[in-house]
């Protein structure tokens, strides 16, 4: 069962990796911020301790009561804004920063006579002087709010190219991880002759480097269980002669008989090796023709009307599809044979019908025999596998009949699936591209 698309896309190796890497940018910059609001915090403190200290000596020097003139002097020369109020006297040297509101201060220290505190970033100190009020405001520079306003534009355009730079190098990082999946896939489709690139970090290029050797090392593994099939099987055909030969000569009629039908078993089974071998090492060299396979499968339904339950069609359809026919009629064969053994001789027929869809020809037979246990249907298309353990002489077969049909669809660029519920029978489906 495969995961969700949400669950995979969340759980897989590079969506993680990526979220640590956000999560880290992050937690860094969280970090840089923080550190910067507390420097900033302990450098306004001292800056308004300057203040204080220097607009003292500035009130001093504008004397008692304070000198309007002298203050836009001062006002001029430092760019500070002072105020001054008394009753029945008013005045401002320097202009005040725009919105800048003392009534909504933020109040740092305050006691009597004195008032330190900021407004919209522009700090200023209060005190009492003259008989009256004289107000110091230290303005923020107006271009200050565009400056910073630049800079956070600055870093989240920094920050988007790390992101995106991340992003494609993981991406990079991982990618042979998908070509590994897909050599992984091949293997598992039995394509034991794909091998991945070697490349990537070098765990990745350790991990591709022993995906291959298995790969090789499986090949060389079934290739050589083959070739000794093969070689047992050459050898065995001498000896079967010669029993053939020596049982012609044996007297007693019932042993002969019972003797014969044993050699005669073996010697199928020999003939049955040697065959499968040879188709299977020549399924992908195909002998393509245009071919209607209604009329191929009308020929082979013939050949099994001697056969109980029989073969009924269902909806046949004339259509052309380009196919090796020799071949083609070696899988419906072996499929129209399978369901007869497996059909009690007075139940159902078995069925073999077309389905055309827009990019194949669906071609299905059916049978309502014993059917086939869950536990056996992932292996029912290896090599000499067979749910029937017995092996007996009414079912025959040596469990080549399915791997082969496999090989040849695989050849041919189509499919085949078997389905199948004990007791009700099974249901297999060739798969045949219309553009083959």
């Amino acid at each position: 069962m495969k995961p969700r698309p949400v669950k995979r896309l969340f759980g897989s190796v590079f969506t993680r990796l990526l979220a640590a890497t956000l999560a880290a940018g992050l937690a860094i910059t969280v970090t840089v911020i923080a550190g910067f609001l507390i420097i900033r915090i302990h450098s306004e403190t001292a800056f308004e301790r300057n203040l204080l200290l220097y607009t003292e000596y500035l009130a001093t020097d504008l004397g008692d009561p304070p000198d309007e003139d002298r203050a836009r002097e001062i006002a001029r020369r430092t760019g500070l804004a002072i105020g001054f109020v008394h009753p029945g006297i008013s005045w401002q040297a320097g202009r005040l920063p725009r919105f800048f509101n003392p009534g909504r201060a933020w109040i740092h220290h305050h006691e009597s006579g004195l008032q330190v505190g900021s407004s919209k970033g522009h700090h200023f100190v209060r005190l009492a002087h003259g008989g009256g009020e004289l107000t110091f405001v230290a303005t923020r520079d107006a271009h200050h709010g565009e400056q910073a306003l630049w800079v956070l534009v600055a870093m989240a355009a920094a920050m988007g190219l790390i992101l995106g730079a991340s992003y494609f190098y993981i991406r990079k990082t991982l990618k042979p991880l998908h070509t590994l999946k897909a050599g992984v896939d091949d293997l598992g489709a039995g394509r034991l002759d794909q091998r991945i690139p070697e490349t990537g970090c070098c765990e990745l290029h350790d991990l591709a480097k022993a995906f291959n050797d298995m790969a090789r090392r499986l090949d060389r593994l079934l290739k050589s269980k083959e070739q000794l099939l093969l070689d047992v099987s050459h050898e065995l055909r001498s000896p079967i002669t010669r029993l053939k030969v020596q049982l012609e000569f044996l007297q007693d009629a019932d042993m002969r008989d019972s003797l014969g039908g044993d050699v005669a078993e073996m010697e199928a089974m020999v003939t049955t090796l040697l065959e499968s071998a040879r188709l299977r090492h020549t399924a992908a060299a195909l002998n393509l023709k245009s071919v209607p396979m209604g009329d191929l499968v009308r020929s082979l339904v013939s050949e099994f009307k001697a056969r109980p339950p029989g073969v009924v069609t269902g909806p046949l359809m004339d259509e052309t599809v380009t196919v090796d026919p020799g071949k083609m009629k070696i899988v419906f064969r072996n499929l129209l044979d399978n369901g007869l053994k497996h059909t009690p001789e007075d139940g159902p027929a078995v069925s073999i019908s077309m389905i055309l869809q827009p990019e194949c020809l669906e071609v299905v037979v059916q049978d309502r025999g014993e059917g086939i246990p869950a536990s056996a249907l992932p292996h029912l298309f290896e090599p000499f596998y067979r749910p029937d353990v017995s092996r007996s002489r009414k079912t025959g077969g040596y469990g080549l009949g399915l791997s082969l049909c496999k090989a040849i669809m695989d050849a041919h660029g189509g499919t085949i699936d078997l389905a199948s519920t004990p007791g009700d029978g099974t249901r297999v489906t060739v798969t045949i591209p219309r553009s083959a």
